[in-house]
């Protein structure tokens, strides 16, 4: 009869950021079988180790002491799943052992957020009233799939301390490294990035055959002065494809080329393993990571590194506030913000009171970059617009709506908006911010 498998969990509350290997050494130390979970988290086999360390409690404690000895100070949870051994040891104060079977019990008082939700599921079993993995688990499992699909499945399985995958055993990395002599000095760009290409060719290969992947890529030519010029490549997603390694090589060496003939080129890849993963049938399509990868290669190359990325809200009031970010990362959004409609209408009646139908919303074109216009105001009221876009009189005005901040720091700002009617019917939007008025927008 097989023993039924008992797996232990290493948490490092701190992350163990600095301490990623001394964490899988402890593991490796007691158990041939052991998996990397992510940041300050390892799993071990513990099956059949009684004989050599003693019960469970035991086998917990040796571990703990065998990571203080390295300066890790971590939490062991055991169990016989993989979730169940992670929630012991991430809400244990050292060791915690789930006998067999009441996985599901000791899982019932733990809050649903050490699922790792998604922000959307997090908020959609909040308004449910879902707030522990036990009223997941009891949650009827017909009408959760109608209403979740698979991932409510799978999220319920783990509630219940199912988890059924086998441990994916580590490896130490192998080293993937290619290098050519090029038998007579590379002038050339177009020539260097071929030789470049023939060591991804071979490099590829060994990865695919491993079922792996590279996050890193690193290469160094040897000019013929002797001296070494180097560079690496981060994709924004590990990947085992020659053309678009190839391409992301030639992005960089054309953003760094050497500054001299070319003797010999080395490649070196750095190989990590990454989860098959399947497109959603129902989720809206979206670009390969690998072709995107490139494309952003090629436009670092061409503009600097700095200059590509996602636009980022920043959380101030202040107008188009934003800062680009790299563009494989997600940033957490900011709390909504609403702004309050505006409109000519005067005050306490909103748009459409007092007439039988409603009036529609208008649409503001925002003028990107706004343009320097001049205003004249009469008794602190704007009444004459001059721009390269529009010049006229102004019959009506609505404002000004104030916004300031940072007056502690040498960035302080104000800004003033006031929404106006033009002689000509035209709408549009004015801002001043204390020294120049600017054209905004103009209302359709």
């Amino acid at each position: 009869m097989a023993a039924l498998r008992r797996l232990a969990c290493l948490f490092a509350p701190e992350g163990a950021r600095n301490g990623e290997h001394e964490l899988l050494e402890v593991a490796l130390a007691h158990s041939p079988r052991v998996e990397e979970g992510g940041l300050g988290l390892v799993y071990l086999d513990v099956t059949g180790l009684r004989g050599l360390f003693g019960d469970e409690a035991e086998i917990g404690r040796r571990l703990a002491r065998s990571a203080a000895d390295r300066g890790l100070l971590v939490q062991v949870g055991i169990a016989s799943s993989r979730i169940s051994a992670r929630m012991a040891a991430r809400r244990g104060s050292s060791v915690t052992v789930v006998r067999p079977g009441e996985e599901a019990e000791y899982l019932a008082s733990a809050p649903v957020s050490l699922l790792d939700l998604t922000d959307e599921m997090a908020a959609r079993l909040d308004r449910w009233g879902i707030r522990t993995l036990g009223d997941l688990a009891d949650l009827p499992t017909p009408a959760l799939f109608e209403r979740l699909g698979s991932e409510g499945l799978r999220l319920q399985r783990l509630a219940r301390g199912e988890d059924p995958r086998p441990l994916r055993p580590w490896e130490p990395p192998s080293i993937f490294e290619e290098s050519v002599e090029t038998g007579w000095a590379v002038e050339t760009l177009g020539r260097l990035g071929d030789l470049l290409a023939g060591l991804v060719e071979r490099i590829c290969e060994k990865l695919e055959r491993r079922g792996l992947s590279a996050d890193q890529f690193e290469w160094a030519c040897r000019l013929a002065d002797r001296t070494v010029h180097e560079g690496r490549v981060a994709p924004a997603v590990p990947m085992n494809e020659p053309s678009a390694v190839a391409a992301l090589l030639k992005a960089s060496l054309e953003s760094r080329p050497p500054r001299g003939a070319v003797d010999a080129v080395t490649l070196r890849a750095r190989p990590v393993r990454v989860a098959p993963a399947q497109e959603s049938l129902t989720d809206r399509f979206r670009p390969s990571p690998r072709v995107l990868a490139a494309t952003l290669a090629r436009l670092a190359a061409l503009v600097g590194a700095r200059q590509v990325g996602v636009p980022v809200l920043q959380d101030s009031h202040r107008p188009d506030s934003v800062e680009l970010a790299p563009p494989h990362s997600r940033p957490d959004p900011l709390p909504g913000k609403e702004r309050a409609s505006r409109s000519l209408s005067p005050p306490g009646r909103g748009p459409g009171e007092g007439c039988g139908v409603a009036r529609a919303a208008l649409a503001l074109r925002r003028l990107r970059p706004p343009l320097p216009a001049r205003v004249t105001l009469t008794a602190g009221r704007p009444v004459h617009l001059r721009s390269d876009r529009l010049t006229a009189r102004i019959v009506a005005s609505a404002g000004p709506w104030r916004s300031s901040g940072e007056w502690w720091t040498e960035r302080s700002w104000i800004h003033d908006e006031w929404d106006v009617e033009l002689g000509d019917g035209a709408l549009c939007r004015l801002a001043h911010d204390g020294s120049t008025w600017w054209l905004e927008g103009i209302y359709d």
